[in-house]
């Protein structure tokens, strides 16, 4: 695999931060002092999903960027990745934060935490998935179109 530029690790960063850290942090900011988590058990099965989604941000992420695709916006690379981790689903990195969001709320017990595994789903199924399956669409035609038929969005 030819070398990475660094914006696979800042991408896989700054990911991670928003999805398990930020938006948990502006839901719990007004529970005053220590956080409400959930029982231990669930701290660990939390724990785990991070690591799987962090993983599966990263080692996509880094074979994209090993593509030459921009990790920071929706604009298609020069080729069109279809093997690797995207031989099997085309979103593994949506797949990864979403389970980085799923961390969120499986470890902390705030009544509202379920908002953000909800609105990375409606971000990568409607905002963000749409947008970005056109733009693969226009920069590879009949290319994506069979790759679309071939490969599922979240499921292998």
């Amino acid at each position: 695999m030819p070398p990475v530029r660094p914006s696979a690790y800042l991408y896989t960063t700054v990911t991670v931060a928003l999805w398990a850290v930020l938006l948990p942090a502006v839901l719990i900011r007004d529970q005053g002092p220590g956080v409400p988590l959930r029982p231990f058990p669930l701290l660990l099965l939390a724990a785990a999903v991070l690591v799987v989604g962090t993983g599966l941000i990263h080692y996509p992420g880094r074979q994209l960027a090993s593509a030459g695709v921009g990790l920071f916006g929706m604009t298609p690379g020069r080729v069109l990745v279809t093997d690797g981790w995207y031989r099997r689903v085309r979103n593994p990195i949506d797949i990864g934060t979403t389970l980085v969001a799923v961390s969120a709320w499986a470890a902390f017990d705030v009544t509202l935490m379920w908002v953000v595994p909800s609105a990375a789903l409606i971000n990568f199924a409607v905002a963000a998935g749409l947008y970005e399956d056109r733009r693969l669409f226009e920069a590879f035609g009949d290319d994506f179109t069979a790759y679309r038929r071939r490969v599922g969005k979240w499921i292998p």
